[in-house]
């Protein structure tokens, strides 16, 4: 293929992506497969600001990310009430607000994540905090659960008590909001993946290793199963997605290869598209892989299965360095299957003589156009005012020129009243 030349073309037949051959810079861009820049320099400009904010900022872009997801290792709530009173062990663990102003309600809930699994010199990119509450009740006012940063990670599960909490760091670090009725006792998920979590993840991964957490609500009341609850799926989960830089100094020329062949061929109508994807690589590590077309990007619905056409299919990867290494794959739709052709009715009639007989016909159904009973074509006629025997066929050709096998049809013509 001829890197040195760009052709953006579209099928007004079958609005399928043009094959392509690229610059290493640019990506496939064709009507049919996303947006299409107004130049051949608009297009080179806006792949290279996405590579140059990959390697800037995009904590995936090579190598990967990986997620892991934590389970605390230490969670119980406190109850002003209650002041000196342990709930550490409890498969609950509560969040309430003071009630009219009366601080007697309250109650707030800790939790502390290990993040000593995680490379040492790991970078978190997102964090996901999720609890399964199971009942509650909204007095009021702001019914949002928020979550803090606890910078003192010594308290200890079965010693934590109103009296004894640690304080909170700064603002808070995101929050949701579930609400339940008087007598609400359907489980719902509250989920907190702000990036300010994620943020102070990052700090305490850096600093002890340890993450603690407060919860707190002004307005709503509500209880979540905490780590000793039997199912461990409802139990609470911090799910971390981190990246680790690489260290390597002389990536050198990356190679990209495709999984499977670079020309596929599916059926029209049957066959489902998948992308095997592609692997890509330097002397560094993987590299990570953009696709365009596939029709798991924003660039492309990708090959259409219910179409015939040639599609083309992009992936481009790029290394530290900004060098950049593409290939294509083609994916053929091709109708080669013929159409079924049924009779309508039965295949042998007796019509009474006299009157015009009227044919029940046929349907044709095709894989890949659909019902092309339109398009059948009929041999042999029936005289309905002389008596004998009339034979009929029918046959049909799809567009992809695949011929049915043809049926037939026998009518007697019978009774004549002369």
């Amino acid at each position: 293929m001829n890197a040195s030349k760009t052709l953006l073309g579209l099928s007004s037949r079958f609005l399928q992506c043009a094959r392509i051959a690229l610059p290493s810079t640019l990506m496939l861009a064709a009507s049919a497969c996303g947006p299409l820049p107004e130049s051949h320099e608009a297009a080179e400009e806006s792949v290279t600001a996405q590579r140059a904010d990959s390697l800037d900022g995009d904590e995936c872009a090579a190598g990967g990310c990986t997620t892991v997801v934590l389970n605390p290792v230490a969670d119980a709530h406190v109850r002003y009430a209650e002041p000196n009173r342990n709930f550490g062990t409890s498969p609950e663990f509560v969040v309430a607000p003071a009630w009219r102003g009366d601080v007697w309600m309250q109650e707030e809930s800790f939790l502390r994540f290990d993040l000593a699994s995680l490379p040492a010199n790991a970078r978190i990119v997102s964090a996901k905090l999720s609890t399964t509450a199971y009942t509650g009740f909204a007095w009021g006012g702001d019914g949002n659960v928020y979550t803090y940063l606890v910078q003192d990670d010594s308290w200890s599960e079965t010693g934590l008590t109103w009296n004894n909490k640690p304080a909170i760091s700064g603002a808070h670090v995101g929050y949701w909001w579930l609400w339940y009725g008087y007598s609400g006792h359907t489980e719902m998920l509250g989920v907190n993946e702000s990036p300010e979590l994620a943020s102070v993840a990052n700090t305490e991964l850096a600093r002890d290793r340890k993450l603690s957490l407060r919860l707190h609500s002004p307005g709503y009341v509500t209880k979540y199963r905490s780590r000793e609850y039997p199912d461990a799926n409802k139990r609470p989960k911090l799910a971390l997605t981190y990246s680790v830089p690489r260290t390597c100094e002389q990536p050198g020329e990356p190679t990209l290869v495709l999984n499977g062949p670079s020309l596929l061929t599916l059926e029209c109508g049957v066959s489902t598209w998948t992308d095997p994807g592609a692997q890509a690589s330097d002397a560094c590590g993987p590299l990570r892989v953009h696709t365009y077309n596939s029709g798991k990007d924003a660039y492309g619905p990708g090959p259409n299965t219910r179409a015939e056409g040639s599609y083309s299919v992009q992936y481009i990867a790029w290394n530290s360095e900004g060098t950049t290494v593409s290939a294509i794959r083609t994916v053929n739709v091709e109708d080669r299957r013929a159409p079924s052709l049924a009779l309508n009715g039965a295949a042998r009639m007796t019509h009474t003589c006299g009157s015009q007989w009227v044919d029940p016909g046929v349907v044709a159904l095709d894989a890949c156009y659909g019902d092309v009973s339109a398009t059948v074509r009929r041999t042999g006629e029936v005289n309905g005012w002389v008596a004998g025997t009339y034979t009929v066929s029918y046959a049909v050709t799809d567009r992809g020129g695949n011929s049915a096998a043809p049926v037939t049809r026998t009518v007697h013509v019978a009774n004549c009243p002369w």
